[in-house]
């Protein structure tokens, strides 16, 4: 991509440090000659859109829920991302606080370098007419209200009946996602780069529906089949929507939905240790060679 020239900074709401750390970012900037503007907390979806198009960045203060609301907004426009970590875990905001000077050095210092990524694209459709339409950066999860009842979900995929499940609910996952809810639910962790979704079940009856890998450009659709038990779609943690008995939701993947700034350095698998996804265990393994007698080492 061309060099930088324009930045716009998205803050978290309400989160002083944030705005103040941006306001020295700005100064940082205009003194390189790249022109910035401030906005404290995403907001609704058109006005940052609108705002963003003439970014050559997006830079976004804050923690991985902040990054989740500003990303899912910009979904498919092509508009690179890079997170300051403001809060805790940092997989998706993840240059440290106090490294971002260093960092935007090196971003302005060659063309801009990204890494695009599979969104979710989804539908709910009631009575045959589509009520609601959105994307997701990690994950749609269908699951039951306050009463402790599994729900039915009918489920197909590409046009052909995968299963009836009853479960405690049902996520549908990126593979942005996959270190979310998912991996909790025991999913699959996934390279980001992956065109694939996933469709994990949480508590099934009988434990009859193992995770499943689906191509990037599947569709999945789930049918509620529910009599008197509240039911809800959560988008990555954030919103929410009520459904009811015979609601559709039909999701497919959005390729190349998510675009973000990418600084090199270490990979996936380093990212996964660093935080905490996966361990490891170093060991020193016996010599399994023979000796000079032509014994070998017992174990």
């Amino acid at each position: 991509m061309h060099p930088i020239r324009s930045v716009l900074i998205v803050t978290k709401p309400g989160h002083p440090t944030a705005l103040d750390l941006a306001q020295d970012i700005g100064v940082w900037l205009t003194r390189r000659g790249v022109s910035c503007r401030i906005l404290e907390g995403p907001g609704e979806a058109l006005p940052l859109r609108q705002l963003a198009a003439d970014a050559g960045l997006v830079l976004v203060l804050g923690g991985d829920g902040t990054m989740l609301g500003v990303a899912r907004r910009l979904a498919g426009t092509g508009v690179p991302l890079l997170g300051i970590n403001l809060g805790r875990v940092g997989f998706l905001a993840e240059v440290p606080a106090g490294e971002w000077a260093a960092t935007l050095e090196r971003l302005l210092a060659a063309p801009l370098r990204v890494e695009r990524r599979l969104a979710l694209r989804f539908g709910v459709e009631r009575g045959g007419v589509e009520i609601f339409q959105g994307d997701a950066v990690n994950d749609v999860v269908i699951n039951r209200g306050a009463l402790a009842r599994v729900i039915t979900l009918d489920i197909d995929v590409d046009g052909e009946r995968l299963a009836g499940l009853r479960a405690d609910g049902l996520i549908i996952s990126t593979p942005t996602g996959a270190t979310g809810y998912a991996v909790s639910a025991r999913g699959p962790l996934m390279d980001p780069a992956l065109d694939a979704f996933t469709v994990t079940p949480i508590c099934p009856f009988l434990g009859n529906f193992p995770p499943l890998v689906l191509g990037g450009g599947s569709v999945c659709s789930v049918r509620i089949r529910e009599q008197g038990t509240e039911v809800h779609a959560t988008i990555d943690g954030q919103e929410g929507i009520a459904l009811r008995s015979g609601d559709r939701i039909t999701l497919t993947g959005l390729r190349d939905g998510l675009c973000f700034a990418t600084l090199g350095g270490g990979g996936y698998c380093a990212r996964l240790r660093a935080c905490g996804f996966v361990r490891d265990h170093a060991c020193t393994l016996p010599d399994m060679l023979p000796d000079e007698g032509g014994t070998s080492t017992d174990v």
